[in-house]
């Protein structure tokens, strides 16, 4: 009896509910300007890695500088 009176009543439901709900899909994202652009031009890049070779570098310092300029390098051709 009191299911009866709570389902006319729409309390309970069985089904999905679509009163006062969006049901529509969120629209896509845009992609950003930004977002196509690279980071860095390969200018950029040259300019990063004949300053980078300028520096001195003692110990885990020079581990660091030989992993970024391996990473800026390969980059660098696949830019021009």
């Amino acid at each position: 009896m009191i299911k009866e009176v709570l389902n006319k009543m729409g309390i309970i439901r069985k089904g999905k509910a679509s009163v006062g709900v969006d049901n529509t899909p969120a629209p896509a994202p845009k992609e950003s300007k930004i977002q196509n652009k690279a980071f860095l031009d390969s200018n950029e890049i040259s300019f990063v890695i004949s300053k980078m070779r300028q520096a001195t570098y003692q110990g885990t310092e020079f581990e660091m500088f030989y992993k970024v300029i391996n990473k800026l390098q390969n980059e660098l051709p696949n830019k021009k």
